[in-house]
């Protein structure tokens, strides 16, 4: 597997997992998240009760859809099109002076607040869909070689532990705090 496919099926591996992960959230803690979505203040007051499980079931249903080649493309833009819309709800909320809400992002167990350096991930998040959206073939690791395959899985693990340490400096009160 050449270098930009093995990024690319590590990036659709690392979508797929942040995908089902976040989408279990908030089917697992419909409350909690209806909360946050309320929070943001951009649909009518209690609207975040029957869109956490819409959203919840968007992320899980495009987790699944990355795998089947047919369904492939299909699942990154969908990926694409839930980060463009949380994107657009924090950067709303960002102009609007609004920072200390929880973006909704990291679970009920986690405090992420809004901030830039959430909009600079989920672009990098963007650009991971884009790219598996461009390149579908890329994750064919049930035809790929062994050391491929690893190689694979290990760079999405990688991803996976990059993600949860942007999370978790995200959620801390001083570090990576816009001024």
């Amino acid at each position: 597997m050449e270098p930009g496919l093995l990024i690319v099926a590590a990036s659709a591996i690392a979508l797929s997992w942040l995908m089902a992960v976040a989408g279990g959230a908030k089917l697992r803690h419909r409350r909690d998240h209806a909360r946050a979505l309320d929070a943001y203040a951009l649909l009518p007051e209690g609207a975040g009760r029957w869109l956490a499980p819409v959203l919840g079931f968007a992320e899980c249903g495009a987790a699944l859809a990355i795998w089947p080649r047919g369904t492939r493309p299909a699942a990154a833009l969908l990926i694409l099109a839930l980060l463009v819309l949380y994107s657009g709800a924090i950067a709303i909320n960002l102009l609007r002076g609004r920072r200390d809400i929880a973006c909704g992002c990291g679970g009920a167990a986690t405090h992420v607040p809004l901030s830039g350096w959430l909009l600079a991930r989920n672009a990098a998040l963007m650009a991971a869909a884009l790219a598996l959206h461009e390149a579908p073939q890329a994750l064919a690791l049930a035809g790929a070689s062994w050391p491929s395959a690893l190689a694979a899985l290990a760079v999405a693990t990688l991803l996976v532990l990059l993600y949860n340490g942007a999370n978790f400096l995200l959620s801390r009160d001083t570090l990576l705090q816009d001024d």
